[in-house]
């Protein structure tokens, strides 16, 4: 087994290197879409949007099972116990491939359908093959690739999987983006995504095997060891309903173009969204997952007071740029397209807001999710679910797209509540008042930077990209000087402490 590394270490390699693949993804994430949806128009752009989404549905068949099996081997990891490693390790592999024929057959009777559906905008065998080709990404992962990552994960490693993706996710933009340009087939450019996927799974087999010489394949495996992956599947599927409710409906009720619309904006927030909670939940929750394993309660209150502190430091930069700066993205990202709607104030406030809630409640999300209280927390994420849908459902037809933003945001404002006070009053054991105040800080610092961006620039359309990266640098400056102060002047202790795990990285334990 391999050799293992202290916990501020592993941290500190898990949030670097996902912070560079994430800012990596969210960068070219930015350009391709808009390469897409210049050379090849609103339409084809917004299927490739409906079709990522109903492969979200499509990933039903594996739900639950990546929260439950890094969970399964917390306990084996700690021990060193090889044989129960394998043993849990070959269960996962074999839900994995279930999984993967399951991805198989589904994507299959979808490719069949759709046509049917949206035969009218599109040719059908481009629909079928565009569906056929992203989702076969989805399908190889589940067959190759999946098992390496959890383990990986779950022992504090999930920078190996970090330098794997960004490697290759190199590789897949250069190749899209020379194949965009020659204005290849849009079936061509879609299917590069899968083929990444074998290279990816043959750098982490390799790492796999030189650093756990003690895996086994022929080690009966266990699969009760999964136990809690139906309770998990419960969080994923009410999840899967509150991010992909509204597309869906768009899709069914709307049009592709309105489609489209919506996927400019979602796609920053999505990205933002990716980005923060793959640094700091991912690349966290195995190191506090042991901590409470181990039962240092002191440690663990330390930690995450400095976490959830620092966090929402990133957070109101983050989103007090991006406030200021969303309208300027959109006017450049789709200047192009003149007679479509996409500068559009209310969708920005909006998506503002779900952003705002939806990335607020991570810390203490990220505190559920290492104490595996999927089971305990069930019937509150299908609760979520159920007002998001309800309410979007009441208000697509009066308000079209602006209802189903309102009623995600209805259904945010109760969940981000409801782990908040969940993850302090089952987890932490102590009051969720600092926690509050925290996030009542972030949204007035983020407010403040908006008013302040409004007096002193005021201008937010914009012609190129130069012109966007300029007013970029001075709203950043803005933000930065003025979320740095109040953060100060507010907990000068945490601040410092903060200051210290940057600059000197030295972590009192």
């Amino acid at each position: 087994m391999s050799k293992p590394l202290s916990k501020k270490k592993a941290s500190m390699l898990n949030m670097a290197l996902m912070g560079a693949y994430q800012i990596v993804t969210a960068l070219f994430g930015f350009v391709l879409p808009s390469m897409i949806l210049n050379t090849y128009g609103a339409s084809l752009h917004g299927y490739t949007t409906t079709v990522s989404n109903i492969m979200s549905y499509v990933a039903l068949v594996n739900a639950g099972l990546a929260p439950a099996a890094v969970q399964a081997l917390y306990t084996p990891l700690a021990k060193k116990d090889t044989y129960r490693l394998n043993q849990v390790l070959n269960a996962i592999d074999h839900f994995y491939t279930v999984s993967g024929c399951l991805y198989t057959i589904a994507i299959a009777i979808i490719a069949s359908v759709l046509p049917f559906v949206l035969s009218n905008q599109l040719p059908p065998i481009l629909i079928v093959l565009l569906m056929i080709v992203i989702g076969a990404s989805s399908t190889l992962e589940c067959f190759i690739y999946s098992k390496y990552k959890v383990l990986l994960q779950a022992d504090q490693r999930l920078f190996v999987v970090s330098v794997a993706d960004t490697i290759m996710y190199f590789v897949r933009v250069g190749l899209q983006v020379i194949l965009i340009w020659a204005k290849a087939s849009i079936v061509i450019v879609m299917a590069i995504p899968a083929v990444m996927v074998i290279f990816r799974m043959m750098i982490l087999s390799i790492y796999c095997r030189n650093n756990y010489p003690g895996l086994d394949k022929k080690v009966v495996r266990d699969n009760s060891a999964l136990s809690k992956r139906w309770s998990a599947m419960a969080h994923q599927l009410a999840g899967l309903v509150v991010y992909n409710t509204d597309v869906t409906l768009l899709t069914l009720f709307g049009s592709l173009v309105q489609v489209s619309i919506y996927s400019v904006y979602n796609l920053v927030f999505q990205k933002l969204y990716e980005l923060l909670t793959n640094i700091f939940s991912s690349g966290t929750l195995a190191s506090f997952g042991q901590l409470m394993s181990e039962n240092k309660r002191e440690s663990l209150l330390r930690n995450y007071d400095l976490y959830e502190y620092g966090y929402y430091i990133i957070i109101t930069f983050v989103y007090g740029v991006s406030a200021s700066m969303i309208l300027p993205f959109v006017s450049v990202y789709t200047k192009k397209y003149t007679d479509i709607p996409y500068v559009d104030v209310k969708l920005a406030v909006l998506f503002m807001l779900i952003g705002f809630a939806n990335n607020i409640r991570i810390p203490c999300l990220t505190m559920i999710n290492a104490a595996g209280h999927f089971k305990e927390t069930q019937w509150r994420a299908i609760l979520e679910a159920v007002i998001n849908i309800t309410v979007s459902l009441l208000l697509i037809k009066p308000l079209g797209m602006y209802g189903l933003l309102i009623g995600t945001i209805c259904s945010f404002a109760y969940r981000t509540t409801d782990i908040i006070y969940y993850s302090h009053k089952h987890i932490l054991n102590i009051s969720c008042k600092k926690s509050v105040l925290r996030v009542l800080r972030v949204a007035l610092v983020i407010a403040i930077n908006v008013i302040l961006y409004k007096l002193l620039v005021g201008k937010y359309i914009m012609n190129g990209w130069g012109e966007w990266i300029m007013y970029a640098v001075i709203a950043s400056i803005i933000v930065l000087v003025t979320t740095g102060l109040i953060y100060f002047i507010t907990e000068k202790k945490q601040f410092l402490a903060c200051m210290n795990l940057i600059i000197k990285r030295k972590v009192k334990r």
